[in-house]
């Protein structure tokens, strides 16, 4: 006979009910927000700019060293600068110049295809001279030298800093002059013309790391305009345009030199990019001249540019060829092409559309002043 034992549920012997399980938490994910500043700056410093604006709104926190000059120094040591846009415009209706910049906005691109990046103002821009001045980029920097100020020539030099956007004055030219020439080779900042052409001064050179003006003597014989038009740098030169001819100052000779073959095809809206000049040919053709074979080419592959007026601007934009176009006279929109350039096999270059859309539009008309890239 078998004996069964019943218990109740306060018995030693009851069903005890299942106990439930512990989670086992990992170890929580570090947050940013945690680090030290240092180690903060060097993350978001490689983060493309583009995305700034959206971790500026993550925290106070974020939004301060987004904020900080230090993250630029920090981009810098670690290679991770980029190329800025900067474009001077100026309406039909004031004479103060407003400066804009290429907002690339993080995924560049609708349903529909089309790149949707824009020209925006950058209101805390330092003020420049409403005319004449003359820019020159080093880096993250902008000179401006000279220009008029109240209808007078001024020999005021100063440098805007791009990523703080504030500005630092630098000695004054001994010489006042607008519409001058410029360019740094081997140090020194060049500055010519723009000014009487009989000026004692009519050539100086401030020394980037001196800090002091010196006046250059220039041996040439030519007949020279007071106002420059357009200069730049190429092969240890500045090539200079007045309103007649075309000019190359050797520094290293002290020489100024008429350069006719120059002249042929150069154009105000020009820029150079790897030591060669680009510039608008005829019938929207872009146009390559190499100072040391001494020829122009065709840039082949570039058959359908929009139609181009006078005003319209070239960049060199982190080695791609940027223009910035005025489809017609008195237009209120400027377009924008962006060119990959390269050379092939027996020399001829070509050059493919990256994209082109509109990036700004206006209720007035107005006239592209300057067009520049900086790079922080």
């Amino acid at each position: 006979m078998h004996l069964l034992t019943v218990t109740n549920s306060s018995g030693s012997n009851a069903e005890k009910p299942p106990q439930k399980k512990k989670k086992v938490h990992g170890p929580r994910p570090l947050s940013l927000l945690l680090l030290p500043d240092e180690l903060s700056l060097n993350c978001l410093a490689r983060v493309p700019r583009c995305y700034h604006p959206s971790v500026s709104m993550v925290s106070t926190t974020m939004r301060r060293l987004i904020a900080s000059p230090k993250i630029y120094v920090e981009r810098s040591f670690l290679r991770r600068t980029e190329n800025v846009l900067y474009v001077a415009i100026r309406s039909c209706v004031t004479e103060t110049p407003r400066w804009y910049t290429l907002n690339l906005k993080p995924f560049g691109q609708q349903e529909s295809g089309v790149v949707n990046h824009s020209l925006v103002p950058v209101p805390s821009f330092p003020a420049v001279p409403p005319w004449g001045m003359s820019i020159v980029t080093v880096g993250s920097e902008i000179y401006v030298i000279g220009g008029c100020v109240n209808d007078k020539m001024v020999s005021t030099v100063f440098v805007i800093d791009c990523p703080s956007y504030t500005r630092r004055f630098l000695p004054r030219m001994k010489q006042a002059r607008a519409c001058s020439a410029a360019g740094i080779v081997g140090g020194k900042l060049y500055v010519i013309g723009g000014c009487n052409p009989r000026s004692s001064n009519w050539v100086e050179a401030f020394d980037l790391k001196t800090q002091t003006w010196e006046t250059v003597t220039v041996v040439h014989n030519l007949e020279v305009y007071e106002k420059m038009i357009r200069s730049f740098v190429m092969d240890g030169k500045i090539c200079i345009m007045d309103r007649k001819s075309s000019f190359a100052y050797d520094p290293k000779e002290g020489r100024l030199e008429r350069d006719p073959l120059l002249n042929g095809q150069w154009s105000v809206g020009s820029c150079v990019i790897d030591d060669k000049l680009y510039a608008f040919g005829r019938r929207n053709t872009i146009m390559e001249f190499d100072p040391v074979a001494r020829f122009w080419s065709q840039v082949r592959g570039l058959e359908d540019l929009p139609d181009k007026t006078e005003g319209s601007k070239m960049v060199n934009y982190g080695g791609k060829l940027v223009i910035l176009v005025n489809l017609q006279r008195r237009s209120t929109e400027i377009w924008y092409t962006e060119i990959e350039l390269e050379r092939r096999e027996g020399g001829e270059v070509w050059g493919t559309v990256l994209w082109s859309n509109r990036v700004l539009a206006f209720e007035d008309s107005y006239v592209i002043l300057r067009s520049l890239a900086v790079s922080f």
